[in-house]
């Protein structure tokens, strides 16, 4: 019996270390993808807060960022409409009208960012995070103080995301 529990010990101990060691190397993954990114920390959080991202590979992270960004690209869209209908500031619902236009834009480059990596191109998929990029950059300069802050810093990070992926996807072996 003591035999049996040490088989089963050593077994469980092996089964564990192959398990962390899986896990480790895809945020490993996180952490190569990230470190190329405006944001390390926001691009690190926002790729680990999907469970996905621990056992996929590079394309793979390029799906789940378009998941994230496509997400956060609604929801703020559907937060600047909000404003919008709460504000009485004329000078404010202008700049926000326009922001609202470009998350829709950005929303569209989401869209072709699919396709793009589904096909391998890499180039359409980076274009695609460029456009996100610039829109939320865009909305930022929109303002004097914008009330979008950190709401546009992280669709600059989900923009900068698409374009590290992209550049580590065409460097890497088919």
């Amino acid at each position: 019996m003591a035999r049996i529990s040490r088989t089963f010990f050593l077994l469980v101990l092996l089964l564990s270390s192959l398990s962390c060691s899986c896990v480790m190397g895809a945020f490993d993954l996180v952490d190569k993808v990230c470190i190329l990114n405006t944001s390390p920390p926001i691009c690190r959080a926002a790729l680990r807060s999907d469970v996905r991202s621990a056992i996929t590979d590079l394309t793979g992270l390029g799906y789940i960022a378009i998941d994230l960004t496509r997400r956060h690209v609604t929801a703020t869209s559907n937060r600047i409409k909000v404003i919008i209908a709460q504000t009485q500031d004329p000078g404010l619902k202008k700049p926000l009208a326009f922001c609202e236009q470009k998350y829709r834009e950005a929303l569209f480059a989401c869209e072709r960012a699919g396709p793009s990596l589904g096909e391998r191109y890499y180039e359409g998929f980076s274009a695609a995070g460029e456009a996100v990029s610039s829109l939320g950059k865009a909305c930022q300069n929109a303002f004097g103080a914008s009330p979008l802050g950190s709401i546009n810093k992280k669709t600059v990070v989900f923009g900068d995301l698409f374009r590290s992926l992209a550049s580590l996807l065409s460097r890497s072996p088919v």
